[in-house]
């Protein structure tokens, strides 16, 4: 943190000792540290607050990789797909077939019915 030794403290201590005076100096060491405890947790808050949004951040940039992906294989799918209508007219072709094929087998076995 700071490279603050022994000697330092000592003379810092001193001055301070002269500066405020010995009635008033227990005090102002008590105002003091509770200026640099909330420094401290405000430094804090904001050390969690920067960590939650790059996690955030993190989170939204996976989600957004992740829906590009989705919409990547929705376009390959709808490429690939047959589109329905031709598919309904082939069948309804189909259909169409196999029932004039069946009307002129019934034709066929009411006109030998009647030959009979």
């Amino acid at each position: 943190m700071l490279d603050i030794g022994f000697a330092e403290l000592l003379v810092v201590s001193a001055i301070a000792l002269f500066v405020v005076g010995p009635e008033r100096l227990p005090s102002a060491l008590r105002s003091m540290s509770l200026w640099v405890g909330r420094v401290r947790r405000g430094f804090e808050e904001i050390k969690a607050d920067v960590s939650r949004e790059m996690h955030n951040e993190e989170v939204m940039r996976a989600l957004k990789e992740s829906r590009d992906e989705v919409q990547d294989i929705a376009d390959v799918s709808s490429a690939l797909s047959i589109e329905p209508t031709t598919d309904a007219t082939a069948d309804a072709t189909a259909d169409a077939t196999a029932d004039a094929t069946a009307d002129a087998t019934t034709d066929s076995e009411t006109v030998l019915d009647k030959g009979a």
